[in-house]
């Protein structure tokens, strides 16, 4: 994975509201790991995290925190920012965010919900994926227009390690990423 650019900036006092007006941007805070790396740090974008990581553009992460997953240092803090290509996420985890923004209500569309087991090559995820009517989890992947695929109640193993946590509502899964999945029987575990 390369990193097209890195420039300092002055770090963020706080954590920003989990939501955004309809003159600002929301800023995510988010974790996520490619085939060699570990990154976690903010994006700016879209009311949702999983439309900035759609839109399909290099991801501009703010007081990113990387760790080589093959190394047994601590991570490293770049100063400034780091930019990523989306592609190369195998997946995120995501934050709840409030239902008090703007245009949350418009974004819910009818979905089916289905307990599955994705698998890919070093991770294991267990939770809740949302289909349209009439379409299989097992499909959704090679169906869907979206890069990332949106799992809730996610209980997330990489390398046989539990990564994912209670605050974690939804992990957003590169589909190209995906092996297999599968349904269960019974519903997701937490």
């Amino acid at each position: 994975m390369a990193f097209w650019r890195t420039t300092p900036t002055a770090p963020v006092a706080s954590l920003p509201p989990p939501f955004m007006t309809a003159d600002q941007a929301a800023e995510h805070f988010f974790r996520t790991w490619t085939e060699d790396l570990y990154i976690s740090g903010f994006v700016s974008g879209a009311t949702r995290l999983s439309d900035v990581l759609n839109a399909r553009e290099p991801l501009k992460i703010e007081q990113p925190k990387i760790h080589a997953l093959r190394s047994a240092g601590w991570p490293t803090r770049p100063g400034g920012h780091v930019v990523v290509d989306p592609f190369d996420l195998e997946f995120v985890l995501g934050h709840a965010i409030s239902d008090a923004g703007p245009d949350r209500s418009t974004k819910r569309i009818h979905k089916v919900q289905y307990p599955v087991l994705i698998e890919g090559q070093s991770f294991e995820i267990v939770g809740t994926m949302h289909v349209f009517p009439g379409n299989a989890p097992e499909v959704a992947a090679h169906r869907s227009g979206q890069l990332f695929l949106p799992i809730t109640q996610p209980s997330v193993r990489r390398e046989q390690r539990l990564v994912s946590d209670r605050d974690t509502d939804v992990v957003l899964v590169n589909r190209y990423a995906i092996r297999s999945i599968r349904q269960l029987d019974t519903p997701a575990r937490n």
